[in-house]
């Protein structure tokens, strides 16, 4: 049996604390940034993520962890929003971006490109299969994958009224 990782073991904690405040737990991070350990929660919801949102999960998670103490070295709680260009690194990840526009990078080109955008059509465990820009299907291999995120194309267009 796999040994699970600190960060498995915290996802599993949290997930319900996470969901019972009305948010889904995107991803955690718990890594060492200069001589402090951080904990970094990632959450989403079916609207964007606010600051107030990030807030209302912060206080819940830091209460659970205060009362059950489960973590032995001291750290930072952060709460955030994983961006419009969020990672995608689990399974959970792949099938909410089905018909989603990605960015995949790869160990090695394939084809030549060792970056492929388009639509992520399917997804199965060993391979993710692709609509690329140049409306080519191409299944990748995950285990090749060494990057993935969404690729959200947003119309920026400002209107500035001059007078």
């Amino acid at each position: 049996m796999k040994k699970q990782s600190k960060e498995e073991f915290l996802e599993e904690l949290l997930d319900p604390i996470v969901t019972e405040a009305g948010y889904m737990l995107y991803d955690l991070t718990f890594e060492k940034k200069g001589k402090d350990w951080v904990l970094v929660i990632y959450i989403d919801a079916n609207h964007p993520v606010s600051l107030n949102d990030c807030e209302t999960v912060s206080r819940c998670v830091s209460d659970y962890l205060d009362e059950k103490d489960p973590i032995e070295q001291s750290y930072f709680l952060e709460v955030s929003s994983p961006g419009l260009d969020r990672l995608i690194k689990k399974e959970k990840h792949y099938l909410a971006n089905i018909d989603r526009r990605i960015a995949v990078n790869l160990f090695a080109p394939v084809n030549g490109k060792k970056e492929i955008m388009g639509l992520l059509k399917k997804y199965q465990s060993d391979f993710i299969t692709i609509l690329n820009d140049d409306g080519e299907l191409m299944e990748l291999e995950t285990e090749k994958i060494a990057k993935a995120n969404r690729v959200d194309e947003i119309d920026f267009n400002p209107r500035h009224e001059v007078e």
